[in-house]
């Protein structure tokens, strides 16, 4: 039986960096693999992850709980034949359910057993997504069994107001707010969580999600839609290569042109481009943006959000 783990979190919340985080301090010595579903077409987060040297298997231009769900079940066999490997980590996209990733993961409980539900949460942004996206956001959070914070500022009254809001949402879940490389192997490599079987029993017994409802819209408006079960039906990404030699300040001047000026909201914003000395990757969540050197080899950028307008957003990358 293979150990899996679904890495689970909003769009940038920080997945792919905690699996980063994970395997050298928890995963000593055995075999690991990572199945990547990127919501972009690019398959960024994966080419950062295979620059670390890990096994990569990836799943783009879905989700794993809806479009993907034979795709997924099939890559879990074929992961388990060709590699056997003694875990697997799931990162699914950040626009997906938790409970839709792991009753799909539970279908292959002949081969899999689930050790961890592990959500990352984002406290920079709680309050925004929670409102704005809250039936995908507050999903993931309610399932997880170790919830895991990202992007702590320095106000320590409000981390624990942001922990005492995820307490509310999941008294179960354990929550951590240390830093994710202190925080001792044995609590990131399992726990217990009774009522989660039960939990998702009851989940089961609901109708699909099409009938609820999830806020989004443009710079200064705030339109309630229909949250479809299909993440393309509430968000959008734009994907593109870029051929430029560019420097980390060149690169800087481009992103920010897009957030300043594009239409509709940009939520994530990730890519690998070639640089002077070697590549560069980019990573940006409303309040944040981070240019880094990068292990991984790529020329693609790619941008997250609701309203927004690929040949917009490719002219202004390119200044034209």
């Amino acid at each position: 039986m293979i150990d899996l783990y679904i890495i689970s979190g909003f769009l940038g919340a920080g997945k792919t960096t905690l699996i980063q985080t994970m395997v050298p301090a928890v995963f000593q010595n055995r075999k690991v693999v990572v199945i990547e579903n990127d919501f972009g077409d690019a398959g960024i987060d994966a080419e950062i992850l295979k620059g670390d040297s890990l096994t990569v298997t990836s799943l783009s231009s879905g989700c794993i709980c809806c479009s993907l769900t034979g795709d997924f079940n099939r890559t879990l066999g074929q992961i388990a034949e060709e590699y056997a490997p003694d875990v697997i980590l799931v990162e699914p996209s950040g626009a997906g359910r938790l409970s839709d990733i792991i009753k799909v993961c539970m279908k292959r409980k002949d081969i899999v057993k689930i050790c961890r539900c592990i959500t990352v949460v984002d406290v920079m942004n709680f309050d925004k997504y929670r409102e704005n996206f809250g039936e995908v956001f507050i999903n993931q959070i309610q399932f997880g069994d170790l919830i895991l914070l990202s992007h702590i500022g320095n106000s320590a009254g409000e981390t624990e107001e942001i922990m005492g809001k995820i307490r509310k949402l999941n008294p179960e879940a354990r929550v951590e707010a240390d830093f994710w490389d202190s925080i001792p192997a044995e609590v990131l490599r399992e726990g217990t969580r009774v009522s989660l079987a039960e939990t998702l029993q009851e989940e089961l017994k609901k109708p699909a999600a099409f009938n609820r409802k999830i806020r989004s819209g443009g710079k200064g408006e705030s339109a309630v839609r229909p949250l479809f079960h299909f993440a393309r039906e509430i968000f959008s990404s734009v994907t593109f290569d870029c051929d430029e030699l560019l420097t980390a300040a060149e690169l800087k001047m481009k992103i920010i042109r897009i957030i300043d000026q594009a239409d509709g909201v940009i939520l994530r914003g990730k890519g690998i481009v070639k640089g002077p000395e070697g590549s560069i990757s980019f990573h940006y969540i409303p309040g944040m943006l981070k240019i880094l050197s990068s292990r991984g080899e790529g020329n693609s950028v790619c941008f997250i959000g609701t309203g927004i307008k690929e040949e917009q957003i490719i002219t202004l990358f390119k200044g034209e």
